[in-house]
């Protein structure tokens, strides 16, 4: 039996939250009312994340009619830790790395995430841990939503997702590259005119990562590239350029 402890978050008829289940805390979301849509997702990631076991992503404990159960772990979102500024740059490197082995593990299990971003990080003392696959796309599975449907975030999308491309595992690595880059610089890539540039505006310029990251810089772009061809074709091979980078990197 669920017993709800506290709301952390409502967007429509999606709640998450905080409970109390077989005596431990557990995160929830949880489908209130009806929404064919919704519900189909929400099946969707419970069907994804059931085949995905791996240090760095937050399991699937169980589901409940539609309600699907997460361990409540301890942590804080990188998100909240970035509203306090940039980060040293090989916190920030330790941060990704974690990340990119998690994307490179579901990439081989046919899974594409679809929304890294901050929000999505949860960082423990010794570790970042991936979580919410809510909109992760499975090839494995059949098809639930319309061609060109619009999902992600767009600080952290790249233009052939915000064109509806969803089944490309170099959508992640973009992401993870905008991830780096926010931590290193302070705000996303394009910041506030992201939209202009998933448009095809390509006047736009990055501010330039600071000069302790200059081992970076390299990395970042690659992963930055508005042409999938040009970024890094694997998460390993981004993973591999960052710990390179990482043992030229100012503490």
């Amino acid at each position: 039996m669920l017993t709800s402890v506290r709301v952390l978050s409502e967007n429509g008829p999606l709640r998450v939250e905080i409970a109390r289940w077989r005596d431990q805390l557990v995160i929830v979301k949880r489908l209130r009312g009806d929404s064919e849509m919704l519900g189909d997702r929400l099946e969707r990631e419970a069907q994804v994340i059931r085949k995905l076991r791996h240090k760095n992503i937050i399991p699937l404990l169980a589901t409940e009619g539609t309600s699907l159960i997460y361990p409540y772990n301890e942590g804080v979102s990188l998100a909240e830790v970035l509203q306090r500024g940039v980060l040293a740059p090989r916190q920030a490197v330790l941060i990704i790395s974690d990340i990119l082995s998690a994307l490179a593990y579901i990439h081989a299990h046919d899974v594409i995430h679809c929304d890294v971003k901050p929000a999505n990080i949860i960082l423990q003392e010794n570790r970042a841990l991936l979580t919410d696959f809510g909109f992760a796309k499975d090839l494995a599975l059949k098809v639930i939503t319309q061609p060109g449907t619009f999902f992600g975030t767009p600080n952290y999308m790249p233009p052939e997702q915000f064109r509806g491309k969803r089944d490309d595992p170099r959508n992640d690595i973009y992401a993870a590259g905008a991830v780096l880059y926010h931590m290193l610089v302070g705000e996303p890539p394009y910041g506030n005119q992201v939209i202009r540039f998933l448009l095809g505006d390509d006047s736009l310029a990055l501010t330039p990562l600071p000069d302790t990251c200059r081992p970076l810089r390299e990395v970042v772009a690659t992963a930055l590239q508005p042409d999938p061809e040009a970024r890094f074709q694997q998460a390993e091979a981004m993973l591999r350029a960052v710990k390179v980078a990482r043992e030229l990197c100012e503490p």
